[in-house]
């Protein structure tokens, strides 16, 4: 074995998860996920509590690894009418499996989710940085203020 092979860590293999609707029983595990401790619970039972509100969970065999946060809004169209969006209100991956892609599989599946509900767009708004590359490698686009996808 080379110095440099010595160097590398082994890539991750994938893992197998399952993507589902989180629900009470999951509140603790959803809390974990969150860096505010101190008012995870408050935000989670929100979530949960709120008509119009969404929560997508991947699980593997170590529990809930990551949420996806979808608020569904009916926006009017001019003259008669109004389309359905889903905003990804908040995506968080566990910090110890960032990086396996386990945020893209669960952002997938919110995007089916979406389409499954006829919504005719999927947005996020996010700042500058990791945050808005991950989405725009996945094919979001800037449209004002967010960036969309089209279900």
């Amino acid at each position: 074995m080379s110095i440099i092979e010595a160097e590398l860590e082994p890539a991750a293999a994938p893992l197998a998860i399952r993507v589902r609707l989180a629900g009470p029983r999951d509140t603790e595990e959803l809390c974990e996920l969150l860096d505010d401790r101190a008012h995870a619970r408050d935000q989670v039972l929100t979530w949960l509590e709120t008509p119009g509100t969404t929560l997508l969970v991947a699980q593997s065999e170590f529990g809930v690894l990551a949420v996806a946060v979808l608020v569904t809004r009916l926006v009017p169209l001019e003259g008669s009418g109004a389309h359905k969006v889903i905003e990804v209100d908040n995506l968080v991956v566990r910090a110890d499996q960032r990086g396996r892609r386990i945020g893209r599989r669960l952002l997938a599946a919110a995007v089916e989710w979406s389409r499954q509900r006829r919504a005719v767009q999927v947005e996020a708004v996010v700042g500058e940085g990791g945050a808005k590359r991950f989405y725009e490698n996945f094919g979001f686009a800037v449209a004002d203020d967010r960036l969309v996808l089209a279900a």
